[in-house]
């Protein structure tokens, strides 16, 4: 499984030395969120994502950073950093396309003190338009974690989806959803899914709110002391504002 991760590795950024260095077109955005909840309750919540994604001819690279930080009665209840990397070649340009897939992840509640995600991936726009993008792919990964307690790696396969459309020339919509599980073990899998809303108030800046949700089905331990276990669902949701740049 290594041997074959490793050889599409190394032919895929090869294949794509032959892009075009036309009509090249890059959008990148810094969003800032928060939610705030008082009363019976003090929480507070706050998010950060930076996006850097490349489109061309030939090869797409697609780049996000998630950061949250946040406190429930003045202990910290969130803490947890995802940085992914997708750079895709087209095969001839059109709709099928080989990508290198990877993913940097900690959580602090979780335990998780680093888990590092490379593959290849191949895909499919079924939609590629400069208002409307939908595509999926399918690849397997080798994973390297490192918990408070274990270490480990082991290969997983990944599925993924993306949907943007913007709807008019001031509003969007998008929609991401993974799904990752263990090759040795299908039952030992995760998921990630982000949908959000984004309308313009200039030509820079923008509102959004988002819903994310995160599935664990064998979640950590998070009370030693009691047994008790993280939640199979994390759902966030959060608004603020994007800087287009």
């Amino acid at each position: 499984m290594k041997r074959v991760i490793l050889g599409a590795l190394i032919a895929m950024p090869l294949a794509g030395l032959a892009d075009e260095v036309t009509n090249v077109t890059w959008k990148s955005s810094l969003a800032l969120g928060a939610a705030y909840k008082d009363g019976n309750t003090e929480k507070s919540l706050f998010t950060g994502t930076l996006k850097g994604d490349r489109y061309a001819p030939m090869s797409d690279w697609l780049n996000n950073l998630y950061t949250e930080y946040g406190k429930t009665e003045g202990v910290q209840t969130e803490g947890q950093v995802r940085a992914q990397s997708d750079y895709r070649y087209k095969f001839g340009g059109k709709n099928f396309f080989g990508s290198v897939f990877g993913e940097a992840y900690y959580d602090d509640i979780k335990d998780i003190r680093t888990r590092l995600k490379l593959g290849p991936n191949i895909g499919y726009y079924f939609i590629n338009k400069e208002t409307m993008k939908f595509d999926t792919s399918f690849g397997v990964n080798y994973v390297y974690e490192r918990t408070a307690t274990t270490e480990e790696d082991f290969a997983e396969y990944r599925a993924a989806s993306n949907y943007l459309w913007d709807f008019t020339e001031t509003a969007s919509y998008y929609f991401n959803i993974e799904y990752s599980a263990n090759v040795e073990d299908t039952n030992d899998g995760n998921g990630l899914l982000v949908t959000g809303l984004k309308a313009k108030v200039s030509t820079q800046l923008a509102m959004f709110v988002e819903l994310r949700d995160e599935y664990d089905n064998t979640p950590p331990i998070v009370d030693t002391a009691t047994g008790e276990y993280a939640d199979y669902n994390d759902v966030t949701i959060t608004a603020g504002l994007v800087y287009d740049f």
